[in-house]
């Protein structure tokens, strides 16, 4: 039975198994089920809000009061021109766009953290490639192990004719039925290995999926960087012109807050009421805007250098999977192609030699282990491929 998760189709971002509709629609229902997520395209609403509160002016301050009480008699108040009750009303007005670039920040925010919840799903789909993989691989490999103990036990049923004739001893019958003991544990273990990574796989997807055929064949592919548009490349960009608008920012704090206050007196009748009119704007005498500022701008130099050095190690990072992927197929075809398909025939002629009155029995158990030994490390290689190329869904713009 193949428990394979339908999430395999998540690699259709970079490789064609399945239509790009049916790939939307389940990454869609594995996203939606995915905590964190859902917590962070929530942060999403949250940051939109803050944008369009960005660049709304301060509150205004409503005040009121009264002026000149006499501690000695609270209710006397027409004894001089100075009693008066108040209502005022202050307001800030920058002199600079500085609210225009507040905004700009709140974008930058967005665009940050849309581009973070991006990476995380490239390495979502990665990791759940990973685990198809060596699901789909595990059941190979058991599939291989049970064809070679049916292949064993026929041998050994074989060799049990053999000693009927006093062509083979009992030892050798021995040494048949051990490897077939040993295939049978390695196939415990398999099982075993098998249940782990599909509850580990339910785990991640929140889902439990069955009978997906999944594209094993080894092949040339040619990857391609992402380059710029890697989701990570594109966090440290946005990060950049944070930056660069924060620098922005402090620069436009300085002296740029206008705050008019007007104030109307009410007095008692023997005197006229009036009005206050106020502006004070605050002085940058000990610079911490222009500190911040430049503090802002070595961030940005900062940002910069990390961006160039995540370009090249993604750029590194696809030319290793792309060398490991080569050197994974060459080996896996000499394997299947060129050593298997001889052992095999020598294993034939080692059999049809028992027509002969001298068959080469010892000659015949090495050779099978041999065979086991070279379709292990074939689907071995097959597995360094596959678990290879997961790991480029991560980094690859286009696989072909």
């Amino acid at each position: 039975m193949r428990k394979l998760n339908i999430l395999a189709s998540l690699l259709l971002c970079t490789m064609p198994l399945f239509g790009v509709d049916a790939m939307e629609k389940l990454l869609q229902n594995a996203y939606e089920k995915n905590k964190e997520l859902k917590s962070l395209e929530s942060s999403l609403k949250v940051i939109n809000e803050e944008i369009k509160l960005a660049n709304k002016l301060d509150n205004p301050v409503l005040n009121f009061g009264a002026t000149d009480i006499w501690l000695s008699d609270f209710s006397n108040r027409d004894s001089e021109p100075m009693q008066a009750y108040y209502l005022g009303i202050s307001q800030n007005f920058p002199l600079t766009k500085k609210l225009e670039t507040k905004k700009e920040i709140s974008k930058n925010d967005f665009q940050i953290q849309k581009y973070k919840i991006e990476d995380k799903k490239l390495k979502f789909k990665s990791n759940v490639a990973i685990y198809i993989y060596t699901i789909a691989l595990l059941e190979e490999k058991i599939l291989l192990f049970t064809k070679l103990e049916n292949n064993i036990l026929k041998l050994e049923e074989f060799f049990k004719e053999l000693y009927k004739t006093n062509r083979a001893d009992q030892n050798q019958i021995l040494k048949l039925s051990i490897i077939k003991d040993e295939i049978r544990i390695k196939k415990i273990d398999l099982y075993k290995l098998l249940q782990t990574k599909s509850l580990n796989l339910e785990k991640i997807t929140y889902s439990k999926y069955e009978n997906i055929n999944i594209d094993l064949k080894v092949k040339d592919r040619k990857l391609f960087a992402k380059d710029e548009n890697h989701p990570k490349l594109l966090n440290l960009k946005e990060k950049i012109k944070k930056y660069e608008n924060i620098s922005k920012y402090e620069k436009q704090k300085k002296n740029s807050d206008l705050k008019v206050s007007l104030t109307y007196f009410q007095r008692d009748d023997k005197f006229e009421d009036y009005v206050n009119l106020r502006f004070t704007m605050p002085l940058s005498l000990y610079k911490k805007e222009a500190l911040k500022s430049a503090k802002a701008k070595f961030k940005t130099i900062e940002l910069k250098n990390s961006y160039e050095d995540m370009k090249f190690k993604i750029q590194a990072n696809i030319k290793i999977f792309q060398t490991n992927l080569d050197s994974s197929k060459k080996r896996y075809e000499i394997i299947k192609n060129e050593i298997l398909p001889k052992l095999n025939q020598m294993q034939k002629n080692l059999e049809n030699y028992h027509t002969y009155k001298n068959i080469n029995s010892t000659s015949l158990i090495k050779n099978i282990n041999k065979i086991l030994k070279y379709e292990i490390e074939a689907l071995n290689e097959k597995q360094k491929y596959f678990a290879n190329l997961a790991k480029v869904y991560y980094f690859a713009k286009e696989i072909k």
